[in-house]
């Protein structure tokens, strides 16, 4: 990870998946557990694209892809604290987030990034990369993936929504309750 970015972020930094709550409790809990107890150094950073490359935009000219653009587009204006766009890696993310860690990422600013950390996903030092091979691709799979959302989160508030609507085992949201107080 020589030439990579590498930068604590706020869960409030970052635009996060339309995944809800996670897809996988049983990975939720191995993350939550690491986080929980300190152990955070162990995983590997999380990749995001900062919105200083692009925002993920549709091409078309659908009135629903233009309501999308403009959607998003509106968002991010609006909440002026949002900086990245999450690639992979939301289960993670909501771990560290329960356990009020702040995240580890790898800022993905060109293709030459976005190629090393392909390759880093092959030795396991980073977890995982499944969508784009440049940054130019990886916005258009975001946006694909973003475009039937009702609306659009940072991983600070869907954590916040898992610990509201109670869709995550209250074990994790008791820590979360009780951490935030501290």
């Amino acid at each position: 990870m020589e030439g990579l970015k590498i930068k604590d972020l706020r869960p409030s930094e970052i635009i996060t998946t339309r995944d809800f709550p996670v897809h996988n409790l049983q990975i939720l809990k191995i993350y939550f557990k690491i986080c929980k107890h300190g152990d955070t150094d162990i995983l590997p950073p999380t990749p995001v694209v900062p919105l200083s490359a692009g925002l993920p935009l549709l091409k078309g000219k659908t009135k629903g892809e233009k309501g999308y653009n403009k959607r998003i587009n509106d968002y991010v204006k609006n909440n002026r604290k949002i900086r990245y766009i999450l690639c992979d890696g939301s289960h993670k993310t909501t771990a560290l987030t329960l356990t009020n860690n702040l995240i580890r990422a790898v800022i993905l600013s060109s293709d030459e990034d976005i190629k090393e950390v392909k390759e880093l996903v092959k030795t396991g030092d980073v977890f995982s990369m499944t969508t784009g091979n440049t940054i130019k691709n990886e916005l258009k799979q975001k946006a694909i993936h973003l475009k039937g959302a009702k609306f659009f989160e940072t991983v600070q508030d869907k954590t916040d929504r898992m610990v509201r609507e109670k869709v995550i085992p209250d074990f994790m949201i008791r820590y979360y309750k009780r951490k935030a107080k501290e």
